[in-house]
């Protein structure tokens, strides 16, 4: 064996330590960095001599810098990201409603059993001015209570239909994404950790929002579909969504072709935060909605039925005490007072005689309607109830979407733990793996030194 071949030996030690030290140092360094994938130096034995004395060690090679990756872990992180994303937005907007429904904040049984506890105090003096002006304020109080959730829920699901909008675009911007790492992927031949690590995060936030399937090709690009198999990303080339005004007044999602053919997908996302947003605007929050608007059309139908049978203080008949719509489903948005009894409370009938200005019938009727059996949104059902069901049925749907949210929270933890048991760096193993190295090259400088002086023994033996 020459002292060439030692010096080769130490050229390679040095080379191979220098270049694990780089990759443990780029390691180190992305510790903290969002979605950085850990990479790995492999050493191996170069390929040995054969001499006459048999095979002889060759050195050390570098073999390849491995990207630490697991597939299926991160496809299991993806699918678990998808249904806890799903249910933060359920716990989110659950968890508003729940704050907008609630009796602290907004008194509505309260000012439901004071309205009727108003008739009730009529019904013992009808001449009582003080009464029946108690008998305008409570309405108005009752009214504005209505129009006031009406108008919240309204406005809640205005916002839930712009999200709605807001995510389609943030999809199209990861897509456009994914299709532009797919072709410096191809165009770098494949397997860079860096562009991997982009496009892992990429699939997790997409996944994030909708159900999705997806797979690499041979020249490692990915190929997204959704759910059904409608091609989201085809090697470079991006299939966008569209968000656009339905007839209904609604932004409804629609696959967008290469060729430009637009197919609603709407009720094809069954998972994912998109799905969660247009679940709630399409159907959680109108639930609700309805129950206002049918709490409304029944207090207004009932009082006006018994008060447009009595008289008011001037012998007048035939007049409501609430306002009247014949616009279905608007009936909580305008609930006030009429016009009549919000100019005069002479208005106020009652008493069920013209001739008897001091009769309670009319009063008293209205009273019994705090506890009366009647019909809401076609059950039947006390007012107190019904409010009642409102906010148990808010409550439990909250304290569901909660539960369920921190079960997949939970899910999703315990898988980023396997995730990163493979990809994440740790830093005492990398700084461990930094003295190894180190001594490592240092032992290789040393043996260069060696070869050295050997060759420098043998100039001087020759001279």
């Amino acid at each position: 064996m020459s002292i060439t071949s030692v010096l080769n030996i130490a050229k390679s030690a040095i080379f191979a330590q220098q270049t694990a030290i780089t990759v443990a140092s780029n390691n180190v360094a992305n510790a903290n960095t969002a979605g950085y994938i850990r990479q790995e130096a492999v050493l191996s034995e170069s390929a040995s001599t054969q001499t006459g004395y048999g095979l002889l060690g060759n050195g050390v090679t570098v073999t390849k810098i491995a990207i630490c990756y697991d597939r299926y872990l991160e496809a299991s992180l993806a699918e678990e990201n998808c249904s806890s994303e799903e249910w933060q937005v359920y716990e989110s907007y659950f968890s508003r409603m729940e704050s907008i429904l609630d009796e602290d904040n907004t008194n509505l049984t309260a000012s439901i059993t004071g309205f009727y506890n108003a008739w009730e105090t009529l019904s013992t003096d009808t001449t009582s001015s003080t009464a029946r002006s108690a008998v305008v304020t409570t309405a108005e109080n009752m009214c504005q209570v209505i129009r006031s959730l009406y108008k919240e829920l309204v406005s809640l699901r205005v916002e839930l239909d712009d999200q709605v909008a807001q995510t389609v675009n943030e999809v199209n911007d990861i897509l456009n994404s994914i299709a532009e790492i797919n072709d410096l992927t191809y165009r770098s031949g494949g397997d860079d950790a860096t562009l991997l690590a982009k496009r892992t995060e990429l699939v997790k936030e997409l996944s994030g929002i909708m159900d999705i399937q997806y797979f690499e090709d041979s020249n490692g690009g990915l190929t997204v579909m959704t759910s059904d198999g409608k091609l989201l990303v085809d090697r470079t080339i991006a299939n966008s969504l569209s968000a656009e005004k339905s007839d209904e007044g609604v932004y409804r999602v629609s696959w967008v072709s290469a060729s430009g053919t637009e197919v609603d997908i709407t009720e094809d996302i069954r998972a994912g935060s998109l799905k969660g947003l247009i679940d709630l605007r399409d159907n959680q929050v109108p639930a609700f909605i309805e129950d206002i608007n049918n709490l409304a059309e029944s207090l207004a139908n009932e009082v006006n039925s018994i008060h447009g049978t009595g008289y008011t203080a001037t012998g007048v008949t035939g007049i409501n005490f609430f306002q009247v719509t014949t616009v279905t489903g608007d009936y909580a948005a305008i609930m006030d007072i009429s016009d009549e009894v919000a100019a005069s409370l002479d208005y106020v009938a009652a008493t069920s005689s013209a001739g008897n200005t001091s009769g309670n019938e009319i009063a008293l009727a209205i009273a019994a309607l705090s506890s009366a059996s009647v019909t809401v949104g076609g059950r039947s059902a006390t007012y107190v109830d019904h409010c009642t069901s409102i906010l148990g049925k808010i409550g439990a749907l909250s304290e569901n979407a909660q539960n369920l949210s921190e079960y997949h929270q939970a899910l999703l933890s315990t898988v980023e733990t396997q995730r990163d048991s493979v990809s994440a760096v740790s830093t005492d193993e990398e700084m461990i793996n930094l003295v190894k190295f180190q001594y490592a090259y240092q032992a290789a400088s040393q043996l260069l030194t060696t070869a050295e002086e050997l060759i420098s023994s043998l100039m001087e033996a020759l001279r």
